[in-house]
C-alpha cells in the first residue's frame, strides 16, 4: 500500500497553495466578511478526495456580495466550472457554492463555499466541531482516518468523512470492513450533528 501519510501531506501543502493562489481569505476579507477553513484541509486529514471547504459569514450579507467575491475568484483561468444554490429560504439560510479547480486534467479540486446568515442555525457549528475533531485527534486515529477513507475511496463509495471521524473516535473503529458494518447499522440522519464530546476553551 502507498505510503498514506505522504499522500495526504503532499495534498494538503497543494491544497495550501491553491488558497493563496486564489487569494480566497483576502477576498472576502475586502469585502468585510470572515472565512473559515474547515473540514478535512484544516484538520489535516485529507486523503485523495481532493476538497477544499470554507465557511463565510458577512455582517451585511448579500446576495450582490457573494457573487462579487466568487467572480474575484473565478477570475483565475484554472477555475472551469462554479455550481450555485441558494439555500436563504431553508434552514441553511445560506448561498451555496462549487468552484472546480484544474490543477491538471486529472486532478480537479472542488473548492465549497458556504456564505451563510449570522442568524443561522448553523452558522459556527463546523468550526466548532472541526476544532473539536483536531483537539481530540490522536496520530493512530489520524492513521486509522486515512486509511478507511482511503479505502472507501478506492470502493468508490460515497461516505460522509464526518462518518468516518465519529465511527473511529468515539466508537473505536479501526478497519475498513469494521466501518462498512458499523455503517449499515448506523441510522441515517439528513445533516450529521455528531460531535466529540469535550469541551473547547473560549
Amino acid at each position: 500500500m502507498e505510503n498514506l501519510e505522504n499522500i495526504a501531506e503532499s495534498n494538503l501543502q497543494k491544497a495550501f497553495e491553491i488558497i493563496r493562489e486564489l487569494k480566497i481569505e483576502k477576498i472576502y476579507e475586502e469585502l468585510n466578511s470572515t472565512c473559515n477553513l474547515v473540514g478535512s484541509v484544516k484538520t489535516g486529514l485529507l486523503i485523495s478526495h481532493l476538497d477544499i471547504d470554507f465557511h463565510v459569514y458577512s455582517d451585511e450579507f448579500s446576495v450582490e456580495k457573494s457573487f462579487n467575491a466568487i467572480a474575484k475568484i473565478s477570475q483565475n483561468p484554472k477555475i472551469k466550472e462554479v455550481f450555485y444554490k441558494n439555500l436563504l429560504e431553508e434552514d441553511d439560510m445560506c448561498l451555496e457554492w462549487h468552484l472546480l479547480y484544474e490543477e491538471v486534467p486529472e486532478r480537479i479540486w472542488t473548492i465549497d463555499i458556504m456564505h451563510i446568515k449570522n442568524e443561522s442555525l448553523y452558522a459556527g457549528v463546523i468550526e466548532r466541531v472541526t476544532e473539536k475533531i483536531s483537539s481530540v485527534l490522536t496520530e493512530k486515529m489520524k492513521q486509522t482516518i486515512l486509511k478507511i477513507k482511503w479505502e472507501s475511496e478506492r470502493h468508490k463509495e460515497k461516505i460522509f468523512g464526518i462518518d468516518i471521524y465519529q465511527a473511529v473516535i468515539e466508537e473505536n473503529i479501526d478497519t475498513f470492513q469494521d466501518f462498512q458494518i458499523w455503517k449499515q447499522n448506523k441510522k441515517e440522519v439528513g445533516i450529521s450533528l455528531w460531535e466529540p464530546c469535550v469541551e473547547i476553551k473560549q
